[in-house]
């Protein structure tokens, strides 16, 4: 869901930045465009204006002239003293102004005069201004300028709007065509200004609602999170609720199946003895009833005892008598308990003490426990033929470590979650010849974490299982029973 997210929050991101570049870029188009369309507008309409003036003033004064300039040569017509007056005309009513050159065009697309004279007598036929004047509509066109022949110098670096405007007399007929050449460099130059500073002002709007939505965005999707792993929480809560039901009915169908299979044969040979039954009366027999009697007993003993034990450590009520004892002495007691039932069992049990021991230190009696447990544990789940090796010595941090491996069944990785889960049980055909509540391993980790230590089970399948745990040096012991008691607390729960 995170993952999801923070994809969902960069996608929304990358779209909105586009959106926005691509409003922003549309907007400033739009305004350049509209500007140069009203920089063309307006200067048409001043080419027009400028055009009306010089029909008004020149046009009337010189028409005769211009209206039959196509008789004469260019060079006549460059050279005619009518040439000359309407230039030096033009130069006194226009100098000052941002026209930069006038030419006048007759109705065969002629250039009868120019500002520039050299170019009286160029063919401006085929031009689509021209054309386009000529019907009696004004073209504009909008270019840039390295160097330009302006009235009466040479002008560079210009931005030139060329327009031409059709000359129409007093009966309405058009008579010929002005190009004007108007300089548009410092109306661009503003219209620059403008645009930059537009941009900025879009680009940090733009930005600034960008940077809004971003905000909306996270801090709804941070809400939707927070609702789903709520959500998450308590589903989980729920499966936990579930699980813990689950375990509780295999607890009660585990628990009256060992209850009752000693409590039956405590009861049997109970009535044996009691009824007086022939053939029981021996005291071979009655001995051999007694014994039977004590096994069953003890072992609903020690159901009792794991139950309770397990139940404590889940309370954190379980405390422990810390103080030193001695590793090697300890290893070899809990040897002698299992060295029979493994010799029964043709199981090779073997020790390595190595050298140098840190000092042990804390519940003697509860590390017991835990060592006979594994030991049992290793020799119960070990064909006969295997071997079962035990290593006493020191951890690289210094803390006293315990090694039990044997060549046992194994246990598949998905499974040894399990079994160090209560009640636990990994079903086999071997295992389920042995039964027993599933609270070994659990116990045994749970104290050995009550410690301060760790507590590592690895197995492979049909080859065997290594435990190892470790207790820390009195140094780093912690003593106190509120430490203990957070210790407790971690463990795994037993079903009520």
């Amino acid at each position: 869901m995170a993952d999801l997210s923070l994809s969902l929050t960069k996608r929304f991101a990358l779209f909105a930045g586009l959106v926005v570049i691509a409003a922003s870029v549309l907007m400033i188009g739009m305004y350049k465009q509209v500007a140069s369309d009203d920089l063309n507008a307006m200067a048409e309409r001043s080419n027009t204006a400028v055009a009306q003036i010089f029909s008004n003033v020149v046009w009337d004064a010189h028409a005769g002239f211009l209206t039959t300039a196509h008789f004469l040569s260019p060079d006549a017509i460059r050279r005619h003293p009518e040439t000359q007056a309407i230039q030096k005309s033009l130069l006194t009513r226009l100098r000052g102004l941002s026209i930069l050159k006038i030419k006048i065009y007759d109705q065969n697309g002629l250039t009868v005069f120019s500002t520039e004279l050299a170019q009286i007598g160029e063919d401006k036929s085929a031009n689509a201004g021209f054309l386009a004047a000529r019907t009696g509509h004004g073209a504009s066109e909008l270019t840039h300028r390295d160097t330009f022949s302006g009235f009466e110098q040479t002008v560079e670096d210009r931005d030139v709007l060329a327009s031409y405007v059709p000359i129409i007399s007093a009966s309405g007929s058009i008579e010929g065509v002005f190009e004007v050449y108007y300089d548009v460099t410092d109306l661009l130059a503003t219209i620059q200004r403008r645009q930059t500073v537009l941009q900025i002002v879009v680009g940090s709007t733009f930005l600034l609602l960008y940077l809004l939505l971003i905000l909306g965005v996270w801090l709804s999707e941070r809400q939707t999170r927070r609702h789903y792993f709520k959500n998450l929480d308590l589903a989980r809560a729920a499966a936990r609720a579930e699980e813990s039901n689950r375990l509780k009915s295999e607890f009660l169908a585990t628990m009256s199946h060992e209850l009752r299979t000693p409590l039956n044969a405590i009861l049997g040979f109970s009535e044996i003895l009691k009824s007086e039954i022939p053939g029981a009366s021996s005291d071979e027999t009655r001995r051999e009833y007694a014994h039977s009697i004590w096994s069953s007993g003890r072992h609903l003993l020690n159901i009792v005892d794991d139950v309770l034990d397990m139940s404590k450590v889940e309370a954190g009520e379980m405390p422990l008598d810390r103080e030193a004892f001695d590793a090697v002495h300890l290893l070899e007691s809990c040897l002698r308990l299992v060295e029979k039932q493994a010799e029964t069992d043709e199981v090779t049990l073997t020790s390595n003490v190595a050298s140098g021991l840190p000092a042990g230190y804390g519940d003697e009696r509860r590390i017991k426990q835990v060592l006979i447990n594994l030991l049992s544990n290793a020799v119960k789940f070990t064909p006969e033929g295997g071997g079962i090796s035990v290593w006493l010595g020191a951890a690289p941090d210094g803390a006293l470590q315990f090694t039990v491996a044997d060549t046992g069944i194994g246990i598949q990785p998905g499974d040894i979650e399990k079994v160090l889960t209560p009640f636990g049980q990994v079903e086999t055909s071997y295992a389920r010849r042995f039964g027993g509540t599933g609270l070994g391993l659990p116990i045994a980790k749970s104290l050995v974490e009550m410690h301060g230590g760790s507590f590592t089970l690895e197995s492979i399948l049909g080859e065997g299982t290594k435990v190892t745990f470790t207790l820390p040096p009195k140094s780093t012991a912690k003593d106190s029973t509120t430490q203990d008691a957070a210790l407790c607390g971690p463990a795994v729960p037993v079903p009520a």
